[in-house]
């Protein structure tokens, strides 16, 4: 799941309840958690942009086929909109 833009701004921490919305731990946690899921991404992208600068054809076929892959996982499992 996605941290929204709203979670991304600076806190006013004089106001409680937004200072416990945004505990530094969770907001942790979550970043974490969205970052583990776009590795699968990050890494096939990786690995075409290598395979490309080495001039390795069946390399970059390879690697954009999973990059696809991954990006149709990362869709199918985030919801429309986010």
């Amino acid at each position: 799941m996605p941290i929204s833009l709203t979670e991304r701004r600076a806190p006013d921490w004089s106001r409680s309840d937004e200072a416990e919305a945004l505990d530094p731990a969770e907001l942790c946690a979550r970043l974490r958690t969205e970052l583990a899921e776009l590795e699968p991404v990050v890494s096939a992208a990786a690995l075409a942009a290598t395979a490309f600068r080495l001039r390795d054809e069946e390399g970059l076929v390879a690697a954009l086929r999973v990059l696809t892959e991954a990006l149709d996982e990362l869709e199918r499992r985030r919801p429309p909109g986010a």
